[in-house]
């Protein structure tokens, strides 16, 4: 950084994490359509949940000079 120059905030880096999800889910209704229109809009019942991670990205940050 230039001696003329104050820094107003810290620069820290921010990540993004990308995972990669499977799960098993449980609806409790009358029909398929039913069912699935609840899934879509309340979720259900999660009685199991793989998550692996994918990838790791660097969106913003600075290094600092030495």
């Amino acid at each position: 950084m230039k001696d003329n120059v104050k820094e107003i905030k810290p620069s820290k880096p921010t990540q993004c994490f990308s995972y990669e999800v499977n799960m098993l889910v449980h609806i409790i209704a009358d029909d398929e359509v039913t069912a699935k229109a609840q899934l879509d809009e309340k979720g259900g019942i999660v009685t199991k949940r793989d998550v692996k991670l994918v990838n790791t990205a660097t969106l913003y940050g600075e290094g600092k000079d030495k």
